[in-house]
C-alpha cells in the first residue's frame, strides 16, 4: 500500500462551504483538540460519534433548543405533524389483528428524540381501536442521560425509558426507527492517487483540520482522484441485539437513503456527509462540533445485509410516498380533515418526503405481515 500522502483537494471540493469566522470555539472543540494533541489524529467515524452522542456536549444530548422543528434545525416527518404517526399507528394495528390480537404487544422506539412521535401513536392507537391501545406498552431505548430527562418529564407514566434494547426480551412487539440509521457515525474515505485513504481529523493550533492515513476499504478503486464517500456504519451491531428483542416482530425504519449502486455511483464524487444548523446545510463539518447535527445517506443494501446476517426476513424498501399511501387508505375513507390531507401530502409528494425517504420492514418469527 502506498505511503505517499494523500491529496486531500477532494474533501476541500467535497465541502466547499466556508470555515466559521467567528473565532467562537465550542466546549466540546476545545475537548477534542485537547485529546488530538495528546494522542494523535482520530478517524472521521469517532469525531462523528462525539460530536452527536458526547454524553454532556453532543448534539443530541442537549436538552434544548430544539432541533427538530420549524424554528430548529431541521425538519422530519414527524414535526410535519401527528398524520405520520397517526398513519404508523394504523400500520401497527393492521400487523396486530393479523396476528391474532394478542393482549400483550410491545412497541420498543428507538431514538425518540422529544418523544412526539410517541405521543402521536399513542394519541391515535385510542381513538382507532380501545383494544389495541389497552394491549399496547410503549418502550424507549434511549441511552443518553439528558435525552431520558426530556422524555421522561413528557411522556411521563405513557411510555417506559430502558437505557439498550438488550433490556427488552418479549413475545410478540414492533420495533420503530425514524431516522435513526443516518446518524450513525461512518467512516469517510478519498480516493487519491489510485489508492484509498480514511479521513481523519487533526488540529493545528486551535483548530479542526483535515487529515488521512491509508485504507484498504472493501470499495472498488477505479474512480476519480479526489472521490470522496462515506462507509456503512456498524449496521450489525445495532441489529444484532434488536433480533433479540422479540420472538415475534415487525421492524420498521424509516430513513433517507440509496441502495449501494447509487450510493457508490462514480458521479457522486462528494459522498453525501451533510451537517444541519438553523435549517441550513452549508456547514462545514469541522465546525461548531456538538452544535450541529452530521447526517448521512442511508446505505439500505448494506442494511438489509446485515438485517439477513441477524437472521431477520427482508422485505425491500420502498419510498415513504408508497408505503405512506398503503397506510392511509382506510384512514382516507374516515374523513380527514383539510389541515391532515395537507400533512399526507407534504409527506407523500415526490419533492418534499415522498421520494428521499425510504420504509425497510423486517420480520422475525412466525408473523403475518400483511403488507403487499
Amino acid at each position: 500500500m502506498s505511503r505517499e500522502p494523500a491529496d486531500l483537494t477532494g474533501l476541500q471540493q467535497a465541502f466547499p462551504y466556508p470555515r466559521s469566522t467567528s473565532g467562537a470555539t465550542t466546549d466540546l472543540a476545545r475537548l477534542l483538540i485537547q485529546d488530538i494533541k495528546k494522542n494523535g489524529p482520530i478517524p472521521f467515524s469517532d469525531y462523528m460519534a462525539r460530536c452527536l452522542y458526547h454524553p454532556d456536549l453532543g448534539y443530541y444530548s442537549r436538552p434544548q433548543p430544539k432541533t427538530v422543528s420549524k424554528m430548529g434545525d431541521f425538519m422530519t416527518s414527524v414535526s410535519v405533524g401527528p398524520v405520520f404517526g397517526s398513519l404508523l399507528a394504523r400500520r401497527l394495528h393492521r400487523f396486530w389483528l393479523a396476528n391474532g390480537s394478542p393482549s400483550s404487544f410491545t412497541l420498543l422506539e428507538l431514538g425518540a428524540h422529544d418523544g412526539s412521535l410517541a405521543c402521536d401513536i399513542l394519541d391515535h392507537s385510542k381513538t382507532l381501536d380501545p383494544a389495541f391501545a389497552s394491549s399496547l406498552s410503549y418502550v424507549i431505548s434511549e441511552p443518553l442521560i439528558a435525552r431520558q430527562n426530556v422524555l421522561r418529564s413528557r411522556l411521563q407514566d405513557r411510555a417506559t425509558l430502558i437505557s439498550s434494547p438488550s433490556e427488552t426480551n418479549d413475545e410478540f412487539g414492533a420495533i420503530i426507527a425514524n431516522e435513526v440509521l443516518d446518524a450513525l457515525p461512518v467512516p469517510l474515505f478519498l480516493c487519491s492517487q489510485n489508492q484509498w485513504h480514511e479521513v481523519m481529523v487533526t488540529a493545528a493550533n486551535s483548530t479542526l483540520e483535515w487529515s488521512s492515513r491509508p485504507a484498504s476499504p472493501d470499495l472498488p478503486s477505479n474512480y476519480p482522484d479526489g472521490y470522496v464517500t462515506e462507509g456503512s456504519p456498524d449496521f450489525k451491531s445495532l441489529v444484532s441485539p434488536l433480533a433479540r428483542a422479540f420472538r415475534n416482530s415487525l421492524f420498521i425504519w424509516v430513513d433517507y437513503g440509496l441502495d449501494q449502486e447509487s450510493l457508490y455511483h462514480p458521479a457522486r464524487t462528494a459522498g453525501t456527509i451533510r451537517c444541519y444548523r438553523n435549517h441550513r446545510s452549508n456547514a462545514h463539518p469541522l465546525d461548531h462540533p456538538g452544535e450541529q447535527d452530521i447526517t448521512a445517506d442511508v446505505n439500505f443494501t448494506a442494511m438489509e445485509e446485515a438485517a439477513r446476517t441477524c437472521g431477520l426476513q427482508v422485505h425491500p424498501s420502498i419510498n415513504q410516498g408508497r408505503y405512506l399511501t398503503y397506510c392511509a387508505k382506510d384512514w382516507l375513507l374516515d374523513g380527514p380533515s383539510p389541515h391532515e390531507i395537507s400533512q399526507l401530502q407534504t409527506l407523500i409528494h415526490p419533492s418534499q418526503f415522498g421520494n428521499r425517504f425510504h420504509c425497510l420492514e423486517l420480520t422475525n418469527g412466525q408473523v403475518e405481515r400483511t403488507f403487499p
